[in-house]
């Protein structure tokens, strides 16, 4: 961990500034919208696409008044501190045959940041960005569907840049960490937005049924829970095992005492030392 995080993370969010971050390409094809405050971005974007066409419409926020994780969980959003980002892309695939998009969002986040900052993200199942064995950030992908029935994805990103403020962890009820704990580079919050959509953009635009294949090897590097023992809760039922990586659609492999279980969806978490 850096002693002193090179993070100029005080610094107002700018449509420019973000747009002057992402490659000329990429940047061609979206708007950047940056608002104050917002109740969450993921909740505006779908709002929106109620009335006009989001694809390619990047919303970021200094902070959000009720932010939210997977299962309607409270993602805790201080201001002018981290990045709370949604992107909106039509796609004219169905739901289904968008199976592994959240891990592939993590992986191709984790590839930018490695190459980019030299942070050595891990990733957890399904949606947990980590740094150092600490979350440090997620993904939600939320769809909404047009009056001609075509598929708009959200994909919503929280990323911890530098929470360096005191009380900025008071409703935070998980060891949590940031960029700026682990890099001596140089960071404001406008480059790493604009690096996040220069990972978000290709991704997206080149996603057909299957493609999280072409993931799967950079999810491996990645997998925090990989050969670990873990529990995965699924409503009232739950189960435990060791982890062993995900199949081609993106699904969990445990291998438990009746043998090998794919897990679909569910909320998973590593057993610690005292639990086993």
């Amino acid at each position: 961990m850096v002693d002193t995080p090179q993070v100029l993370g005080n610094g107002w969010l700018s449509d420019v500034a973000i747009r002057a971050h992402v490659s000329g390409l990429e940047a061609s094809r979206l708007r950047i919208e940056v608002e104050e405050e917002i109740d969450s971005t993921n909740a505006a974007l779908k709002r929106r696409a109620l009335s006009e066409d989001i694809h390619g419409l990047a919303l970021f926020a200094e902070t959000q008044t009720a932010g939210r994780g997977r299962l309607g969980r409270v993602w805790v959003s201080p201001p002018r501190c981290n990045i709370y980002l949604s992107l909106g892309w039509r796609t004219g695939l169905d739901p289904l045959e968008l199976a592994g998009l959240s891990l592939a969002v993590g992986c191709a986040i984790g590839d930018g940041l490695e190459r980019n900052f030299g942070l050595k993200m891990q990733l957890k199942w399904p949606n947990d960005l980590y740094l150092g064995g600490q979350k440090c950030g997620g993904v939600l992908i939320d769809l909404v569907q047009s009056s001609n029935q075509d598929w708009t994805i959200v994909v919503g990103v929280g990323l911890n840049v530098a929470m360096a403020n005191p009380g900025d962890d008071n409703d935070i009820d998980q060891p949590w960490t940031d960029l700026g704990s682990h890099t001596t580079a140089t960071l404001t919050r406008n480059e790493v937005g604009g690096q996040l959509l220069g990972a978000l953009v290709p991704l997206l635009s080149s996603w057909q049924v299957g493609a999280f294949g072409q993931w799967r090897e950079s999810w491996s590097r990645r997998d925090l829970m990989a050969g670990h023992q873990i529990t995965v809760q699924q409503g009232n039922h739950s189960i435990s095992g060791r982890a062993e990586g995900v199949d081609p659609s993106g699904a969990l492999r445990v291998v438990t005492n009746e043998g090998l279980t794919v897990v679909q969806s569910g909320e998973a978490s590593m057993l610690r030392s005292k639990d086993l």
